[in-house]
Parts: C-alpha cells; structure tokens; sequence
C-alpha cells in the first residue's frame, strides 16, 4: 500500500509493485542526462497528440516533464501533462485558442 494525494486530500491506495517499479525506474532514467535526452523523441510515442508539436516545444515539454518528476509531484506532472495536452490539441486544431 501507498498514498497518492486526490483533489488535496493524501489517500491510501494500492499499487502493484510492478507499477512502484516502473515509476522508480522513470524517475532515475529521468535523472540521466543520456537517458532524458531521449525523451523529447519518445513524448510522441507516449503521448500521440504530442505528434502536432515543433522540435522546440517537445524539447520544453520533455524539460517540463523530467522537472516534474525529479520533484517526486504526482500533481505537478498531471498539470504538465494537461498543459501540454492543451497546448498540442491547439497546434492540431482540435481547440480553440
């Protein structure tokens, strides 16, 4: 069992081990230099939307990301994550500015 934080409020919940392993393993590929350099790339592959930005935004998506997670803060990486999301379904047109 571990917590997570739910609208404010820390919870307990139950997450496989296999998922603990993942994300451990995430947050020090992340660490990595050679290993974030990586990122920017695979954000598409992760993420399709992320497919409609430019080089240059992926690359401050990928930092923005890596920053998040090296800061162990589930909340600050979803709103990197749907900031983002927002920020590609504009440049994909699919809404509005």
């Amino acid at each position: 069992m571990t917590h997570i934080t739910l609208k404010g409020e820390r919870v307990a919940a139950i997450v496989s081990e296999s998922t603990l392993a993942m994300s451990q393993l995430l947050a020090v590929l992340l660490t990595s230099e050679t290993a974030a350099s990586a990122l920017p790339a695979a954000l598409p592959a992760a993420f399709p939307r992320a497919s409609s930005l430019p080089d240059n935004h992926l690359k401050a998506f990928a930092g923005e990301l890596r920053e998040a997670v090296a800061a162990e803060s589930p909340e600050r990486v979803k709103r990197v994550l749907d900031d983002w999301q927002a920020v590609a379904e504009v440049r994909a047109g699919e809404r509005p500015t």
